[in-house]
């Protein structure tokens, strides 16, 4: 079974971006990086549509 078979919910673009973003607010939290989780949001969806533009086929449409 390939990952996104089995886990196909990654491929959905909205919950993507909330679980690597609730990922990456926690742990610099426990770091004690104080950083704002929309800042942290904006971040993770500029990487996420650089990603898309060279290519990578990340989401179903």
């Amino acid at each position: 079974m390939k990952f996104f078979e089995k886990y196909p919910q990654l491929r959905e673009k909205e919950f993507l971006t909330q679980i690597l973003t609730d990922t990456v607010f926690s742990t610099m939290s426990l770091e004690d990086q104080e950083v704002e989780k929309s800042k942290v949001k904006k971040i993770v969806i500029s990487l996420l549509e650089e990603e898309e533009l060279k290519g990578g086929q990340f989401f179903c449409n």
